[in-house]
This record gives structure tokens, C-alpha cells and sequence, in this order.
């Protein structure tokens, strides 16, 4: 722009600016100064108050509406006039509504930003046009002939191509403003969209994101007008619609107004919709398919009957593609449109997706199904998928037992579609478990866990007990993010689970195992011979028992405080004689997550501790002899639980046993095995200040292993239970001044090897 056609502008500008301030004083008729005295007295008497509004109708808003179109500099222009007249002509029956757009002590200023260069205040402006759209009734013909026109020229603004938020922004706001329209305007709007995406086809996309938001903002349902609705600006007759369109909205003098919208809706919306669902026969426009199904949800539920299951099935063809882009796309329009339509509708889509992907696209149906669930479940929802829960197994159960699963594990196949190269159905049991009813695992049919059953009793192979573990792992954690479980049902079924699988496993060793004589028959029924504990048979019927242990463990670690409460320690006190059963067990997990539950239950005021105390200390110091790998989950278990005894006053161990725990292997080796563990319960026997000769010896380790272990947490145990053993224990002067020199040798050691670097 030139500087001649800007001085232009700018002396327009202040003209009509300045017609403003007079048409501001003729409205009031009373001046508040000399010079506005001196106009009302030497005007003419034609510039009356109709005379006026005409003008600031007919052509000042006129002018207005056509300048929205416009350049962003011109538009700026016209909105700052626009708030003037606002301001200065409220007596305009038009302009008066806008005054609550006029709110200075706002920290948005609507009229100054809504035409700003700088894109994020354009952004905040149509966000406080929604709010006060939402709730004040603007007027209705400056709304659709001046901001539905500015809305539609920023959203289509292509030196604003890569703005999406104030794509988004825009979308919003003509949407809100379709949700304040009379029918008559709302259904203009929508033929305003498909004619644009006929007219200008690189604009589909935005034009069906239009669509759909402007359908969700429909608020016709159940009404009943009286007279035709009044032709308003983007109304139909402006549209160009076919005769069919037109002839229908001509009957709405006679037909009910509901049966009138519905029709509309039904005879050329939906033609119009799917007419571009069938110009899209290459590829999924999930967009288009969106906006398909928000136009069925506000028709009756026959047409919705009529019409889905094509929609659907269409989608589902496109999973078989070759193209990987396609297939995700596809992916995608499933997972959108069950958000619109609900999850009363999975089944029906999964069994679409299991018809349509038969032999050969097995992995594509199980990775689609773990895709639609994800995206539709990302907050929990108890109970919405109990109705198709057996749909639901049985493609999981494919994917990971059948035929699906074998083809996943050849390598040159796995490699050829991501589908195949991982599993995803592990995930989707988290999600089922998440979002069915508890008590559909707890009943008399358990369906999530008969994954699992089915093949407990058979001799497998350790990649089928690999993916049983992993069912199992994904089931807890799906249990323990479910809204539904409360502590009551859950510790019952737990209780269940851990008692039937300690009888079975107890019934397998009566039958299987030779018993030896003259043993304590705790000891007895437990394993053949120390150090012989089996980490897992062929028959792997215990893994459901360490799948209910865990989760107990799980349970109790998050309860926290609530632990303590009177009514959840009776919930927890009969766990006390079942676990201490559990350590009979032959099986190291189903030890090693005993232990940990112990661990948590006898720092509690359980009353069935006192009578289970003596199986408890029996079959811990048992398991600390006989277990070979000190650095084994199971050992850990063991010295943590022994750890906590130490300093519980529910249990004590005797100075007995005290001396048999001074005995094991793992103090004899700390220096080339050190143990965090293994400190630890060292320092709490210490601090029970048991004096036998060969406290002093393993003391003498500690005091080494300070200096020389790398790991700073090893050092500070060692410091700290050499500290309590030099204050606490009788020392001879030879002795107590034997450590004092090896702690100022030490000390001497690191200062100079500090001053030598």
C-alpha cells in the first residue's frame, strides 16, 4: 500500500470517526459542552434520530460486514470503528448488545485484539467472544454479517496457514455461534460448509472439522416452532441449494418443526455426507467418517441402524491394506468414531474388525483392538466392557496362543508389518481388567483368569510360561488401577486364590514327594533337602498363587495409613496362618512373596502373629540356611523380613537364633558379595548387642568394606554398624585401639591419595 492510499485511509478513518461523534451527540440531544451545544443547534433539521440509525444500519454496518473480508490492516481499521460506534451509538437497537464486548477493565480488550498481528491475542479475543456468546444474547445480525464473516476469513487466512491454534480457535467460535442460531441460519451454515468444500476442495479437511463442531452444537432436538423462522444472513436461499433443499424448508408453515429439521438433516445433509465418504474410496478420511456418525446420532435410531454398519465395515476393509499409513489411519477412524458413539458399540465394532480380518490379518486385529481400547479407555471406566468381555478374550486369546502368535515368533515374518513384530494384546488385558467389573473375576466364572487356567495343568514350554507370567503381570496391574475393586472383595479373592493354590500344591507333594524323617513337619512338607527349592516346574500351576501375592503385596504397600484401620486389619489378619503356610511351599517365588507380605503384616498389631510366630521364624531361618545365592529375590525376602523382626516387638528372635543368623554364608563372604540387605540385618544385630566371638571377626570385615567398597551406600551401612559397635560392645583396650588405628590409617590413606590427584 502505497503512502498516498494510507494518508487516504487515515483521513477516511478520522471522517467517519468524527460522523460517530455526531451521530453520538444528535442520539442524545443534550450536549455536555459548549461545542456540542453549538451542533445540535445549527444542525439541520433532517439529521433526526431515524435518520441516524439508518445511516449506521444501511450503510455504516454494510460497509462494515463487506470489510471483513478484507485485508488484516483494514479489518483493524473497521473493528476499532466498530468499537467506537459501540461505545458512542448504544441507542442503535443493533449496537447495544455489543456493549458487554466493551469491558475495558477486561484483560483482554475484544475490539483492540481481535484484528492484532500478533496472533496469540487474536486467539485470547475469540475466546472471550465464546464465553460472552455462550451466555449474553448478541445481536443477531451483526453476529452473522460482521464476526461470522471476520471468523470465516481468519480461519481461510492463508498467510495463517500453520497457525492450527487459531485454526482451532476459529472453529470453535463459528461453532458457538451456530449453537446460538435459529434453526433456519444453522442449517444455512451447514450447506455454507459443503458448498465451500465443493468450491474449494484444499480446504476439505478444515470445512469437515467445521462440520462436525457446528453438529455439535446442535439444539433443535424436541423443539416446535410456531412461525416460519426469518431469512437471515448465510440463511439457505443464499446458499444456491438444490430445489429439494428448498422445497423442504418452503412446508415449515405446515410440518412440525422437529419432523421439518430431522427431514433436512436426513434427505440432504446425510446425501451430502456420503457422497464424500464415497469420493474418498482410496483412503480413510476420518474426519468425514466423524462427522458421518455425529449426523446419525440426531437421526432417529432407524436410520442410524440403517447407515452405521456400512460406515463401519467400510473402515474396516481399509485394516487389510498393504499400506502401513492406511492401515492407521483406518486404526484411527475406529477409535474416533467409538468415542462419538460410546462403548455400547465396541462389540459391534470388534466384531466387524474379526469379520473382515480373518486368515492372514489375525495380528492386525489384535493390534487394532489394543489401538481402539487405548485411545477410548484413558480414563478408567468400570464395567463398560462386562457386555463384551468374551468378544474382547477371544481375540486377545488368538493373538497370544494361536496361530497369530506362532507366525509372530518366526522371525522373517514378525519383521514384515509392525503389527507383527510386537504383541500388544499383553496391554489390552491391563485395559479390560481396568474397566470390567470386578466381580467378573471373582465369580463363579472368572473369564480373565481361564487365560491363564487353561494351561496350568499341561507340561508347557518357558516361552508359554513366559506369556502366562506376563498375562497374569498385566491383569494385576489392570486390578489395581480398577475403580471398582474395593479391599473387601479384593482380599476375599485373594484369600481364595493363595488357599486353593497352596492345596493343590500341598496335594501334588503328598502324591509326588517322599517325605523325610525326623524333621519338624513344617520343614518336612516343604522340600526334599536344603538348597534343592525348585524356581518353577514344567507344571506351572503356582503361578496364579504368586500372581495373587503380588497383588496382595501391591494392595497393602499402597494403603498406607489406612492399613492401620480397625476394620482392614480384621480384613488382613487371617493372611497371617496362610502365608506362614506358604512358606511350606517348593516354589522360590511363591517363598520369596510370602516373605514380602510377612514383611508388611508384622509390623501390625495382627492378633494371629503370636499363635504363627514360632512357623515364621522356623521356616525363616530354614530358607537362610538352605538358599545357595545370597544375592536371589528369595534371600533378599528373607534377611529384609529377618531385618524387621529384629526390631518388632510382635516377633523376637532368640539369642539362639541370633547366633545361627551370625552363622550364615553371607557374612562369611561380605567382602567379595557385600549386601545392602545383608548390612542391614547385620546392624540390627547389632544393636541387640549379641556378644559371641564371631560378631568381632564379621565387625572386622565391616571395617574394611568402609574403605575399600565403591558403592557409597555400602560404605555408610558399614559406618554405621561399625559406630554402634564400638559404642555399644565390650571392647578390649588392645581391640577398641586395633580399630582406632585402622580409622586413622584409613583417614590417612584418603587424605594423601586426595592430595596425590
Amino acid at each position: 500500500m502505497s503512502s498516498e492510499e494510507t494518508t487516504f485511509m487515515r483521513s477516511a478513518y478520522s471522517s467517519l470517526l468524527s460522523f460517530v461523534e455526531f451521530s453520538s451527540v444528535i442520539l442524545r440531544q443534550d450536549g455536555n459542552s459548549e461545542q456540542e451545544l453549538s451542533i445540535i443547534k445549527n444542525t439541520d433539521d433532517c439529521w433526526t434520530k431515524s435518520c441516524i440509525q439508518r445511516i449506521a444500519k444501511k450503510f455504516l454496518l454494510k460497509h462494515l460486514a463487506d470489510a471483513m473480508d478484507g485485508s488484516l490492516s483494514i479489518i483493524k481499521r473497521w473493528t476499532g470503528l466498530l468499537h467506537q460506534m459501540v461505545l458512542k451509538l448504544p441507542e442503535v437497537s443493533n449496537l447495544k448488545s455489543l456493549t458487554v464486548l466493551c469491558n475495558e477493565d477486561s484483560e483482554v480488550i475484544f475490539f483492540d485484539n481481535i484484528a492484532d498481528s500478533v496472533i496469540h491475542k487474536r486467539v485470547k479475543a475469540l475466546a472471550m467472544f465464546r464465553n460472552i456468546i455462550s451466555s449474553n444474547k448478541l445481536s443477531e445480525f451483526i453476529t452473522e454479517k460482521v464476526f461470522m464473516r471476520l471468523y470465516f476469513n481468519m480461519l481461510f487466512d492463508e498467510k495463517e496457514a500453520k497457525a492450527e491454534h487459531l485454526k482451532n480457535a476459529c472453529i470453535e467460535t463459528i461453532a458457538s455461534v451456530a449453537g446460538q442460531m435459529g434453526w433456519k441460519s444453522y442449517y444455512g451454515l451447514l450447506i455454507r460448509c459443503f458448498k465451500g468444500i465443493s468450491t474449494a476442495p484444499d480446504k476439505q479437511k478444515v470445512f469437515i472439522r467445521l462440520i462436525c463442531s457446528i453438529l455439535d452444537k446442535f439444539h433443535f432436538s424436541g423443539l416446535s416452532y410456531t412461525e416460519r423462522p426469518k431469512q437471515s444472513f448465510g440463511g439457505v436461499s443464499d446458499m444456491g441449494i438444490s430445489e429439494t433443499a428448498s422445497s423442504i424448508l418452503c412446508r415449515c408453515d405446515t410440518f412440525d418443526a422437529n419432523t421439518e429439521i430431522q427431514t433436512c438433516l436426513q434427505k440432504v445433509v446425510l446425501p451430502k455426507i456420503q457422497k464424500l465418504l464415497d469420493s474418498e474410496s482410496e483412503r480413510v478420511n476420518v474426519n468425514i467418517s466423524l462427522a458421518a456418525l455425529k449426523l446419525l446420532k440426531l437421526l432417529p435410531g432407524a436410520v442410524m441402524d440403517l447407515y452405521l454398519p456400512a460406515i463401519i465395515l467400510r473402515i474396516c476393509n481399509f485394516l487389510t491394506n498393504n499400506q502401513e499409513s492406511i492401515r492407521d489411519e483406518a486404526r484411527s477412524a475406529l477409535a474416533t468414531c467409538l468415542k462419538e458413539l460410546g462403548l455400547e458399540y465396541l462389540q459391534s465394532i470388534v466384531r466387524d474388525m474379526r469379520s473382515t480380518l480373518k486368515q492372514g490379518y489375525g495380528h492386525v486385529l489384535g493390534y487394532s483392538l489394543n489401538y481402539i481400547l487405548s485411545k477410548c479407555l484413558s480414563s478408567p471406566a468400570p464395567g463398560k466392557l462386562d457386555y463384551c468381555l468374551d468378544d474382547l478374550l477371544s481375540v486377545i486369546k488368538n493373538d497370544i496362543f494361536g496361530a497369530v502368535a506362532e507366525e509372530k515368533e518366526v522371525e522373517n515374518i514378525a519383521s514384515k508389518k509392525k503389527e507383527r513384530r510386537t504383541n500388544k494384546s499383553f496391554e489390552s488385558l491391563k485395559l479390560v481388567a481396568q474397566n470390567v467389573t470386578f466381580k467378573t473375576m471373582t465369580g463363579s466364572d472368572p473369564k480373565l483368569l481361564e487365560l491363564v487356567k487353561d494351561h496350568l495343568q499341561k507340561h508347557i514350554t518357558p516361552s508359554v510360561k513366559a506369556k502366562l507370567e506376563n498375562i497374569l503381570h498385566h491383569i494385576g496391574a489392570g486390578i489395581e488401577s480398577n475403580p471398582s475393586v474395593d479391599h473387601t472383595d479384593l482380599f476375599t479373592f485373594i484369600y481364595g486364590i493363595i488357599k486353593d493354590g497352596f492345596k493343590d500344591e500341598i496335594g501334588w507333594q503328598e502324591n509326588n514327594v517322599m517325605k523325610v524323617e525326623g524333621k519338624d513337619k513344617h520343614t518336612n512338607a516343604k522340600r526334599i533337602s536344603r538348597g534343592r527349592l525348585v524356581p518353577g516346574g514344567l507344571l506351572s500351576t503356582h503361578l496364579i498363587t504368586v500372581f495373587a501375592l503380588r497383588i496382595l503385596h501391591k494392595r497393602m504397600k499402597g494403603m498406607k495409613q489406612d492399613v492401620k484401620d480397625e476394620y482392614n486389619l480384621s480384613l488382613l489378619d487371617p493372611f497371617v496362618k496362610l502365608l506362614s503356610d506358604c512358606l511350606r511351599s517348593k516354589y522360590e517365588d511363591i517363598l520369596s512373596a510370602s516373605l514380602g507380605c510377612l514383611t508388611i503384616l508384622v509390623r501390625l498389631p495382627l492378633p494371629s502373629l503370636e499363635s504363627q510366630a514360632k512357623t515364621i521364624k522356623v521356616a525363616l531361618l530354614d530358607i537362610a540356611e538352605s538358599s545357595v545365592n545370597s544375592s536371589s529375590l528369595l534371600m533378599q525376602s528373607c534377611l529384609t523380613l529377618l531385618t524387621v523382626l529384629l526390631r518388632n516387638t510382635n516377633i523376637t528372635l532368640s539369642s539362639d537364633q541370633l547366633r545361627l543368623l551370625i552363622q550364615l554364608p553371607i557374612f562369611l563372604d561380605l567382602e567379595k558379595d557385600p549386601s545392602a540387605v545383608a548390612l542391614s540385618l547385620l546392624k540390627g544385630i547389632v544393636s541387640r548387642k549379641l556378644v559371641v566371638p564371631g560378631i568381632y571377626d564379621i565387625v572386622k570385615r565391616v571395617a574394611e568394606l568402609m574403605v575399600t567398597s565403591q558403592m557409597e551406600s555400602i560404605r555408610k551401612k558399614c559406618s554405621k554398624t561399625l559406630l554402634q559397635f564400638l559404642l555399644d560392645y565390650p571392647l578390649r583396650e588392645k581391640l577398641l585401639q586395633e580399630h582406632l588405628n585402622s580409622l586413622l590409617s584409613n583417614l590417612r590413606r584418603v587424605f594423601w591419595s586426595t592430595l596425590s590427584v
